[in-house]
Formats: structure tokens, sequence, C-alpha cells
């Protein structure tokens, strides 16, 4: 199995003296998935911690639009070398409120939440790794929080494009816009000034 990339990411959030244990190796899962498909349903519990080696992933759930017919609402995405689970479900071993999906064809990593509080328990200096991914999510929400109460939809589309690059020709734009909170045909005409 391949984990060069999880490697790599998980060694620069852990102290420096510390070494990456065999155990946290064995317990790590590749596997590849094609676009499209669910990594995780509404109402399923998030029992992994899972990590993009190749492709692109999104969280989403559904919300009731006016006319009574749901739509989807994307909350955020996860490309190479990111970490991505469903965080109240993972955390807390509750049902999902979103799904995660796969919008390319992906080469995945991940560790069951069983296994890797195990090792939490066995090598204390991996906690790090826990509360870094958990800061990094916090961080990332709290800016897209405060863009879409502040920003118009041209200044939230130029702060996604600065802070997510290449995301922007990647992700279909329905996605982009219901992140967004725009409608898709805007995110075109903006889309079109770049």
């Amino acid at each position: 199995m391949q984990h060069c990339e999880f490697v790599s990411a998980f060694s620069g959030m852990i102290p420096a003296d510390a070494a990456i244990p065999a155990g946290f190796l064995q317990a790590l899962k590749m596997v590849r998935v094609p676009k499209g498909r669910l990594l995780l349903a509404d109402g399923e519990i998030c029992d992994k911690l899972w990590f993009v080696q190749v492709g692109l992933v999104r969280g989403f759930h559904l919300r009731e639009n006016e006319d009574g017919n749901f739509g989807e609402v994307t909350e955020w995405f996860a490309a190479e070398r990111e970490f991505f689970h469903s965080a109240a479900s993972f955390l807390m071993q509750v049902p999902a409120s979103e799904s995660i999906e796969a919008l390319e064809d992906c080469t995945l990593n991940y560790i069951r939440r069983e296994d890797l509080y195990q090792l939490y328990r066995q090598y204390p200096e991996i906690c790090c790794l826990g509360r870094t991914i958990a800061e990094r999510s916090w961080l990332m929400h709290k800016e897209l929080l405060r863009d879409m109460r502040s920003l118009s939809a041209a200044q939230k589309l130029e702060a996604f494009r600065i802070r997510s690059g290449e995301l922007l020709t990647r992700v279909p734009q329905k996605y982009i816009a219901s992140y967004l909170g725009i409608s898709e045909n805007y995110v075109s005409k903006l889309k079109a000034r770049y």
C-alpha cells in the first residue's frame, strides 16, 4: 500500500521527534473510489477519518426549497493532501446530517475511528494530529461564515478563487454556487471574467 502522501502530511502535524508508530501505518487503509460514489450517506455514522491522495470530494446536506423540493447545499470540499470526515458524526458517533461524495475518481486513505482512538491512547504524541485537523477545520469554517455574512457574491467567488486555487476549475459550477450561496448563473458570469 502506498501511504507516502499521508505519511508526509501526518509528519508535519506531530512533534518532530515523534516517530510514526508502525501500528498507525498498519491501521491505515487505501481505497480507490469512482466519481459519484457516496462515502457517507445522510443518517449513517461516520467511523472513518479520510485523507485524499488523489481526487476531490465534497460534503453536502439536503435543504427544502420554497417549492417543497429538496436541493443540495455543499458544505465543504477536500482535495489532494487534505483530511475530511463528517465532524459531528465522527466525534460524537451520531447519525450524520450530511453526505460525502467523490467528485472525481479518487485514491483515498482512511483510518477507522476505533483504531485512531486506540492509537491516541497508545501514543499520546499522535493526539497532535486530531487537534491540528480540528483547528484547520474550525479556521476554514470561521472564514467561510465571515465571508457568507459580509461579502458580495463577486467577493465570495474571488475569496473562493484565492483560497481554493484550482478548485474553481475542477468543481462543477452548481456545487460552487451552493457552497457560496449564490446562483449558478451568476457563478458562470463571474467565472467568465477570469
